[in-house]
């Protein structure tokens, strides 16, 4: 898509924003300091939505199924929280 000049919008990749894990921290601090642990779990997910999940399983020699299961489990624990994540980076 082409944008007319002087419209003040601008080009933007929402898959790379997904992968900014700056942002992707700043919206789980939010979630946490507002006790949103839903929030958390979905902020997650979102991000994960926008990686690569077959190849990070195979990296981390973990099950894609595990994955996905662990974020449609309503309470993961914080230390499989932590492994997913640290999988992801």
């Amino acid at each position: 898509m082409k944008l007319k000049k002087g419209t003040g919008l601008r080009k933007s990749n929402p898959r790379e924003e997904l992968l900014d894990e700056e942002l992707i921290g700043r919206a789980i601090w939010e979630c946490l300091k507002n006790g949103d642990s839903e929030g958390v779990i979905e902020v997650i997910r979102i991000y994960l939505a926008a990686v690569n999940k077959t190849q990070i399983a195979k990296e981390n020699d973990m099950a894609r199924s595990t994955m996905y299961h662990t974020l449609k489990s309503k309470n993961p624990t914080v230390k499989t929280l932590a492994k997913l994540v640290h999988a992801c980076i």
